[in-house]
């Protein structure tokens, strides 16, 4: 059973080393948060942000893939994922990535620049 406190926790840990920039550390307590609670779709993209910022796009694919089978009505887990996609050269995975975020938040900016810088890959 989840224990949504301890993650939480570990998530708040997450989020002040993702700010100082210390990225294998907050990898380390979104693990954690994870571990606490498995169901929460935050954590694997937060994850996913972090392997992103360390260029280990495997494992930011993983993450991405992950928030979006947990909560696919979310369009920043399709930013995750295409993200790393993108920088693991899966053009054209990418772009169907991005315009299915888009389907969510047609005007979601992020989405939009990913699958114009995909488009011109």
């Amino acid at each position: 059973m989840p224990d949504k406190e301890k993650a939480a926790a570990a998530k708040a840990k997450g989020n002040a080393a993702f700010q100082a920039k210390n990225f294998k550390e907050a990898i380390e307590h979104f693990t954690e948060a994870i571990g606490h609670d498995p169901t929460d779709h935050v954590f694997f993209s937060n994850r996913s942000a972090c392997f992103a910022s360390l260029e280990k796009y495997e494992d930011a694919l993983k993450d991405g893939s992950e928030c979006v089978k947990l909560k696919p009505d979310w369009p920043k887990g399709y930013t995750r994922k295409g993200l790393a996609e993108y920088f693991l050269l899966k053009y054209d995975d990418a772009i169907e990535t991005y315009k299915a975020g888009l389907k969510l938040a047609p005007e979601d900016a992020t989405l939009k620049e990913g699958l114009t810088k995909d488009s011109d890959a």
